[in-house]
């Protein structure tokens, strides 16, 4: 590999992560959390912070707050990432994102103005008084990450870290940062900005004591299709981007699609991305046996 790896976990990072889940509504009832959690949060919001995530978009704007909490210089706290980015004035956010980005918001004191009033009443609202567990088992979590890292091979480290991706080392890429979360799990965010790559990735934590893993729950899960198993099999030969995989299937892409995503999230396919694009799939071994273990585990 040809680029930098670097773990990091602040609690801001998870206060974005769970604005995004809030947002994607349509994608709660694949979340652990599920859909019951987005009705929830919702009654206890206030109106005005309610439709200010209605008319959210996670478009380049959303896209370019995460470029600015990325390279906020005070990010050991939420509130010092709110005042110092509440004070940021326009140069200076334009000379912060310029290193990584040619297309800027049009207004950007209204942009700082609505991202600073989404990210700080939704910490108002919900995030401050959340589960603290939350937040303490990632931090340990990147903390053992960051303790892997330098042992092997840069490539086996990010795989075995998101649970199966490959970055391809394309775009002038010089630099991969894994941002470990928990709302948006098991599905994973990522921003590319040429040489830089944030990917919010589906951490495998829990703050539930449960009997049985979720984890190794939704690798089982992931098998009781025909279709997955069919898929599975024909990506033990190599690798294959999406439209391969939906030919051979003989079903819709819709379905192919669901089917992927349940495979992947349960860590049995490998991904390989560019950018911000899957390009392509393979069969990941180490996943089999994972779950395996993780069920012999379990039955002793």
């Amino acid at each position: 590999m040809d680029y930098e790896v670097e773990v990091q976990f602040e609690p801001v990072y998870e206060l974005v992560s769970s604005i995004h889940t809030f947002i994607c509504k349509k994608s709660n009832k694949k979340m652990d959390l599920g859909a019951s959690w987005s009705a929830e949060v919702a009654g206890t919001l206030s109106p005005e912070l309610l439709s200010a995530l209605e008319e959210t978009e996670l478009g380049n704007d959303w896209k370019l707050l995460n470029l600015l909490i990325y390279q906020c210089p005070e990010k050991g706290s939420v509130d010092s990432v709110l005042d110092w980015l509440e004070h940021l004035q326009v140069g200076e956010m334009y000379e912060t994102l310029a290193e990584y980005v040619s297309v800027f918001p049009v207004q950007m004191e209204q942009f700082r103005s609505r991202m600073h009033f989404l990210l700080s009443e939704w910490n108002r609202q919900y995030f401050s008084a959340s589960d603290p567990a939350v937040n303490s088992r990632l931090r340990q979590h990147a903390d053992e990450r960051r303790l892997e890292l330098g042992k092997g091979p840069v490539s086996d480290f990010v795989n075995r870290t998101t649970n199966g991706f490959y970055f391809m080392p394309v775009d002038g890429l010089r630099k991969l940062v894994l941002i470990p979360q928990f709302h948006f799990q098991p599905a994973n965010i990522i921003y590319s900005f040429g040489p830089l790559t944030l990917c919010h990735y589906a951490a495998r934590v829990s703050v539930t004591d449960e009997e049985i893993s979720p984890f190794m729950y939704r690798a089982l899960r992931s098998l009781g299709e025909k279709s997955r198993l069919k898929i599975l099999q024909s990506l033990g030969g190599g690798r294959k981007t999406f439209t391969e995989i939906a030919r051979q299937a003989g079903i819709s892409k819709g379905i192919v699609h669901d089917h992927i995503f349940n495979l992947r999230c349960a860590g049995l396919l490998h991904a390989y991305i560019e950018g911000e694009n899957v390009t392509s799939y393979s069969l990941r071994l180490e996943g089999i046996h994972r779950m395996n273990e993780q069920l012999f585990e379990y039955l002793k």
